[in-house]
Formats: structure tokens, C-alpha cells, sequence
């Protein structure tokens, strides 16, 4: 996992092209002009998806094995929580039509997304995105999915 400012995002262009391409296309597009919903930006290997969302209390605990999720934070603030997996048991099998795992889990360590935020989450890193900071703030983010083989 890795946290940052958009400002500083090309300190990451060398982890991959895929990274690369993806932090660019963060940087240059005005993503907050997008409707909610699904963009194809090189078919199923390289696609956001815009969410508008109001934090919650608590989530599920997630994981994905084949793509990377670089989440960006459009709008608002939130906590996003990241687990061992030793801390974690199966609770949702693993969808591979949909890339998710759900798991139950105690303890985690959370950390504060705010505007202009992104973090990178490679696959089997166990998170939690979505969890209210102080009070349940209306979201708008961005979450581009990148195959691991792009």
C-alpha cells in the first residue's frame, strides 16, 4: 500500500507503466466533472470507476487478486482501513467475476484520505475504504483498476 498527495505522484512512475499511466490520467483528466459510473479507459486492463457515496461507520473488509486499486479522492474525506491477513478470517468467498474477497476482521490500522489523496492497494492487501473520519461526509472518488498484468 502506499499513500500520497496527487502532488507528488511521480515519485511512483517507476513501480510501473501501468502506475505511470494511471497517475497521469488522474493528473490530466477533470475527474470531478464525471457522472458516477464505469469508464473504459483501455477496455477491462485499465478502467475508473466515479463514486458519489456518503461514509459509513464501518465496512467490510476487501481484497482483490487481479487488479491494483488506485483510489483517489475526488471530494471529501474518509478513512480507509488496511489489515494482516493473519487478523482476518473468510467470510464472502472469493468472486473472481467480480475480483473481491470479503473478510472479517478485528484491529487494522486506518488511515485519513483527504482531497487530492490517492493510494495505491496491490492485490491481497486487505482494506476497508469508505469509513467516516469524525462524521459521515458525502464522497466523491475515483477508483481506477488496473490489471497486474498491464
Amino acid at each position: 500500500m502506499i499513500k500520497d498527495s496527487l502532488i507528488n505522484a511521480e515519485k511512483y512512475y517507476d513501480l510501473s507503466e501501468g502506475i505511470k499511466k494511471a497517475l497521469c490520467y488522474i493528473k490530466e483528466q477533470n475527474l470531478s466533472a464525471l457522472a458516477d459510473g464505469k469508464y473504459l479507459i483501455d477496455g477491462e486492463k485499465f478502467y475508473i470507476n466515479i463514486n458519489t457515496y456518503t461514509t459509513r461507520d464501518s465496512a467490510d473488509w476487501e481484497l482483490h487478486k487481479k487488479y491494483i486499486d488506485i483510489q483517489y479522492i475526488i471530494s471529501g474525506e474518509e478513512k480507509i482501513g488496511m489489515c494482516r491477513r493473519k487478523l482476518c478470517s473468510d467470510k464472502v468467498p472469493y468472486v473472481p467475476e467480480r475480483d473481491i474477497e470479503f473478510l472479517d476482521g478485528a484491529g487494522g490500522d486506518y488511515i485519513t484520505m483527504e482531497t487530492g489523496d490517492f493510494m495505491i492497494i496491490f492485490p491481497d492487501e486487505i482494506h476497508k475504504p469508505g469509513v467516516k473520519c469524525n462524521t459521515n461526509t458525502t464522497m466523491k472518488k475515483a477508483v481506477i483498476k488496473l490489471a497486474i498484468d498491464y
